[in-house]
């Protein structure tokens, strides 16, 4: 999950949502200091393996430092309030992308975070305009080439449900000209079904086979494996 610090102000429950960040560019309290994170990382490299970091840039919280100085880079309903597309998310606020520059900020950020991290996992990606992530991958390989750039892309139901909104969605397709990898949402409902038993794993490996015709030639997925517990077993 994020490392960054969560906004108060609408926060969700007594500890709110990770994902309601209130900086960019700071470390939780909870998690340490800046200098405890630069030693996480350098104890992960030190046992021979790679660190990603999330990356939530849809959003922030609406108490954020952004909100606060830049007002102006988020979307705003039609009386003037900060507001966001996704109603259930009613502790974060929508950015809004035809600021440019915003993009340059939020790059320079990413580009901040490489000099100790390998990539990204980046969050709600499809809600972010695919030509702002080319923009971002491009400076942050300036700084560090093979970069790791793993999108949270949608299923097709959320993207229809985005674009009926007005909101940007980014299909899969689309975000394989900025990113490495996409997450399995697209079929992972028939996953889910064979392992519950509705369906059939043919199903899936259909869905599997139907992804090779249906993606650029250089896509990647993260495919979802997860233990699933229903009736008292587990499978």
């Amino acid at each position: 999950m994020p490392i960054q610090p969560s906004g108060k102000e609408k926060r969700k429950g007594s500890l709110g949502s990770h994902y309601a960040i209130s900086d960019y560019r700071a470390i939780n309290p909870e998690y340490g200091t800046m200098e405890d994170f630069k030693r996480l990382c350098d104890d992960v490299y030190a046992k021979g393996m790679k660190i990603i970091i999330d990356c939530v840039y849809n959003h922030t919280s609406p108490d954020s430092v952004l909100a606060k100085e830049h007002p102006d880079w988020f979307y705003h309903k039609k009386d003037g309030s900060f507001g966001n597309k996704v109603g259930d998310w009613s502790d974060v606020i929508d950015l809004d992308y035809s600021r440019k520059d915003l993009w340059k900020y939020q790059a320079e950020t990413l580009v901040m975070w490489a000099k100790y991290v390998d990539g990204f996992r980046c969050d709600v990606a499809p809600m972010v305009p695919v030509e702002f992530w080319k923009y971002a991958r491009e400076e942050v390989a300036k700084l560090r080439p093979g970069a790791i750039w793993l999108a949270e892309s949608g299923a097709p139901d959320f993207i229809r449900f985005l674009r009926s909104k007005g909101a940007v969605g980014g299909s899969d397709s689309e975000l394989y000209q900025a990113f490495d990898m996409t997450y399995d949402y697209d079929i992972y409902p028939d996953l889910r079904a064979a392992l519950l038993g509705q369906k059939d794993l043919t199903d899936y490996l259909a869905g599997l086979n139907r992804q090779e015709g249906v993606y650029p030639e250089n896509y990647v997925k993260a495919t979802f494996w997860k233990t699933m517990t229903w009736s008292g077993r587990t499978g």
